[in-house]
């Protein structure tokens, strides 16, 4: 069978095509940023990870919006005041890595807390709990239809059991106890489950930092 000059072009067109695709396939993966080195099976690092969709909650520092998360690196986790125990030692934890960054001579990560119990934390109470931490740490507010933006990006999640208190009127929330790290772009660059000593948290942040 004798092949024709138009099956001879589409032959052609179809093997340009195919090295276009690979040669962009091969500069696709060849300007994706290696991960840092040390990082622990706890924490995910992302290349290229989310922002988050616009969001306006109160806080101890005023209105905070997406765009308080630009031209910093940020903490970022949830909680509430009368928690137990995961929130004070995520926050020490945090207030720890914020004097080893300064003890180097470097700024640490701008720490937010989100509370997702706003009936007990009003912003006078997160005013106190929040700075015994840290006085650069900021305090903010989230009623359910506010956490959306943070359960859509991040699969943030709190459950209040505000129908089953104790003797005292006090009830427990459950909620994530992630520890996420946004880039100075705003977006999402690591994620930390914890428990995490602080040596471990603070080099893991530093490596990712200068990565």
């Amino acid at each position: 069978m004798r092949t024709g000059p138009r099956s001879s072009l589409s032959v052609i067109f179809l093997f340009s095509a195919a090295l276009l695709v690979l040669g962009g396939l091969g500069f696709f993966f060849w300007h994706q940023p290696a991960p840092p080195q040390g990082l622990g099976d706890r924490t995910q690092w992302l290349a290229q990870g989310p922002s988050l969709p616009p969001f306006s909650l109160p806080s101890t520092q005023g209105t905070l919006t997406r765009e308080s998360l630009s031209g910093h690196w940020t903490f970022l986790l949830f909680g509430y005041t009368h928690c137990p125990d995961v929130c004070p030692t995520d926050l020490a934890l945090l207030a720890s890595v914020s004097r080893f960054f300064k003890r180097s001579g470097h700024p640490a990560p701008q720490v937010l807390f989100v509370s997702v119990d706003p009936q007990r934390d009003s912003l006078s109470v997160l005013g106190r709990y929040i700075p015994a931490f840290d006085p650069s740490f900021i305090g903010a507010q989230a009623t359910t239809a506010q956490l959306s933006p943070f359960t859509q990006s991040l699969g943030v999640y709190a459950v209040l059991h505000n129908q089953e208190r104790d003797g005292r009127g006090n009830y427990a929330v459950d909620h994530s106890s992630t520890i996420f790290l946004f880039n100075p772009s705003g977006r999402l660059q690591a994620s930390f489950q914890v428990p995490q000593t602080p040596d471990q948290l603070f080099h893991e942040t530093q490596a990712i930092l200068e990565n």
